[in-house]
């Protein structure tokens, strides 16, 4: 299955796209196979007929082969760089909470991973001779299982920087490949503890961070004497914005975003919010009679807005200071018009509300409460009017 597994993998490279530089995925097969050949074309076709002829010696009974494919089983290793890739893109996540977690996960994995290859090879050495550790200690005689676990027993010791040496006179292999990975274990130890010890105090910050602000909100309320009722709304509020933040990062918490330059930031945010704004006839026809209005509409005009179960948006009669036409992209919203004995109507995902303030001025005429926890689109009206004042002509003739 393993060299079936990686055999279906080959082809699946040659099918991948490639992500450029600029951030673009360029799904030609022709630069695909091109990057394939020049990376990884050469070390997977020559470990994948390893494993092939390895099961087929197998098969087969070619016991005095098996030595030499146990060499090309060792290269399998080499497939570890890839691993770094999936480790982190296992990382590449909105929580910070939960980013930093994986990073620990991925540091013990990384850890363990170097425990398993020295023991394998420390196991390897010990059956190289009868005068190495295996067969002076007794173990051969115990099995592959007692074996393994006594040389991931002294892996570990490497790590710690004790000198441990339980089974007597080492031979020169042994005593070689004990300095290298007694060395090394010293520096990936360091490098492990100074990596924990930054993970966990960043852990301890965000939480401490958060605690510390609900904990001013409710000395806050408590010295101005809030309702208990509306105290526990804005406190749950609060706890639900911090979890919000954490798990998905506000564009205006991306520092960098700065840097990149103002016509692709215009890309960014109309590649974001245009397919909201398609679902209102006008603006369809806008995205596609004059895209670079949208885009312009989209950079400067557009903002989100988040609501929480129970949140007024609205009330009747009440005049906005910044009015804006809403699209709703996720939750629930319920309308209800003061004036009239109608039933509430329900504002549904990819639905809007407030197109009047686009073409004139206007008074609220209802109320708009949050059923649940929504996230919606606001298009500025008095930036869409200055937008849209230099082309009038499109809007008449629409």
């Amino acid at each position: 299955l393993v060299a079936v597994f990686w055999t279906l993998d080959i082809f699946a490279s040659l099918v991948t796209g490639i992500i450029q530089a600029d951030g673009a995925v360029d799904v030609e097969l022709a630069t695909i196979a091109n990057r394939y050949a020049r990376t990884w074309a050469v070390p997977d076709t020559a470990l994948v007929a390893g494993a092939w002829a390895d099961n087929l010696a197998g098969a087969g009974g070619a016991v005095g082969m098996l030595p030499m494919f146990r060499v090309v089983r060792m290269l399998r290793l080499l497939r570890l760089a890839r691993l770094q890739m999936v480790l982190s893109s296992l990382t590449d996540t909105n929580s910070v909470m939960l980013n930093l977690i994986l990073s620990f996960v991925k540091s013990v994995c990384a850890i363990a991973l170097v425990v398993h290859i020295v023991a394998c090879l420390w196991v390897g050495i010990g059956r190289n001779s009868e005068e190495a550790w295996a067969y002076r200690t007794g173990l051969m005689e115990d099995g592959q299982g007692m074996q393994y676990s006594a040389a991931c027993h002294w892996a570990l010791t490497q790590f710690t920087g004790a000198f441990a040496d339980p089974w007597g006179d080492h031979t020169l292999a042994e005593r070689t490949f004990a300095t290298f990975a007694l060395l090394g274990g010293f520096l990936m130890a360091t490098g492990f503890v100074s990596n924990i010890t930054s993970l966990m105090t960043q852990i301890s910050m965000v939480a401490n961070q958060q605690s510390s602000q609900l904990k001013s909100l409710t000395r806050y309320l408590q010295a101005h004497n809030i309702s208990k009722r509306l105290a526990e709304r804005l406190q749950r509020n609060a706890q639900h914005a911090l979890r919000s933040k954490t798990a998905s990062i506000p564009e205006a918490d991306i520092k960098v975003l700065k840097l990149v330059s103002e016509p692709l930031r215009k890309e960014l945010h109309f590649e974001l919010y245009q397919p909201v704004l398609r679902a209102h006839p006008f603006f369809r026809w806008l995205c596609d009679d004059d895209p670079a209005a949208v885009r312009q509409i989209c950079h400067t005009a557009v903002h989100e807005i988040s609501l929480f179960e129970a949140d007024v948006l609205f009330c009747p009669a009440e005049v906005s200071n910044l009015p804006c036409m809403l699209f709703l992209v996720s939750g629930k919203l319920v309308y209800t018009q003061s004036d009239e004995e109608e039933e509430a109507m329900q504002v549904k995902p990819g639905e809007w509300c407030c197109e009047h303030f686009l073409w004139t001025k206007w008074v609220y005429q209802g109320m708009l409460v949050a059923e649940t926890d929504a996230r919606l689109l606001a298009v500025s009206a008095r930036r869409f009017q200055e937008i849209m004042g230099a082309g009038k002509s499109k809007v008449a003739s629409y």
